[in-house]
């Protein structure tokens, strides 16, 4: 079992357990992600959705070899990857109950996505975040331009992707990109601590401050969600994406082609 469910305190505990592959995002686990959030959504035992990870990261996002396994078909792929990854992210957001990540190791692609999803983050002080997808050549997806143009600002944001800049907890919250930061090794007391202290107030109140809040700013996450995996998948038809990926498995710089720049220019 790849992602486990316990309840206890009025706290609902999601704990991502794919600790070989560093919690990375396939189609199976999203939907097994999926399926956790969506039963514990439904208890009426818990008010509060606490999502962790076993092993050294949190989220790596994409499972960067199934990609390029794909060959031909990364472009199908992509497309019934997003049909698993949106519902988790929608879910996530849209959820009546407070949903809380506490994070640590490394947060990356769409796993930055699935994070910034939930309405609180904690992060341990060594964690490392990352966007990445200009390194493989295709653009972010899992929720991640939509959130993070509203958490830090479209300047901010367009620039974290150019620079596949690598931003350390204390930037990151900084930044607006998550709430708090810890010790590594308080996390999890933090993490639960905070969660009961909020599974004990008035589950009701917070769902209505929790709707207005998030509808006062809101645009619309359906159409971006649609667009970044439809924008994704394109992207998986030309070169440079399987430049990036090979260049990302293999641990160096990728070299990207010219002609479309060319293109541009005339």
């Amino acid at each position: 079992m790849n992602v486990r469910l316990d309840v206890a305190d009025g706290v609902a505990t999601i704990t991502l357990a794919k600790v070989d592959q560093r919690n990375s995002i396939d189609i199976p686990m999203a939907a097994e992600i999926y399926a956790r959030v969506k039963e514990a959504a439904a208890r009426d035992d818990a008010g509060v959705i606490l999502v962790r990870a076993d092993g050294p990261a949190w989220c790596v996002g994409g499972a960067i070899d199934v990609f390029l396994e794909a060959g031909d078909g990364a472009h199908e792929y992509l497309i019934e990857l997003g049909r698993s990854i949106n519902p988790l992210v929608t879910a996530l957001h849209e959820c009546p109950k407070i949903t809380i990540a506490a994070v640590h190791g490394a947060v990356g692609g769409g796993g930055l996505g699935i994070m910034l999803a939930h309405d609180i983050v904690i992060a341990a002080e060594r964690t490392i975040f990352a966007l990445g997808y200009a390194r493989i050549a295709t653009n972010p997806d899992g929720g991640s331009s939509y959130f993070l143009t509203r958490d830090i600002g479209y300047r901010r944001a367009l620039d974290l992707y150019l620079t596949n800049e690598r931003v350390d907890a204390a930037r990151a919250r900084e930044l607006g990109m998550v709430n708090r930061v810890v010790g590594s090794d308080e996390l999890e007391a933090e993490a639960q601590s905070l969660a009961r202290r909020i599974a004990a107030g008035p589950w009701k109140a917070h769902a209505s401050a929790k709707r207005l809040l998030r509808q006062a700013g809101d645009g619309l996450l359906a159409r971006q969600l649609d667009d970044e995996i439809r924008w994704f998948a394109d992207n998986t038809r030309e070169a440079d994406f399987t430049e990036g990926l090979r260049a990302f498995l293999e641990k160096r710089e990728p070299r990207f082609g010219t002609p479309r720049n060319e293109e541009v220019a005339r």
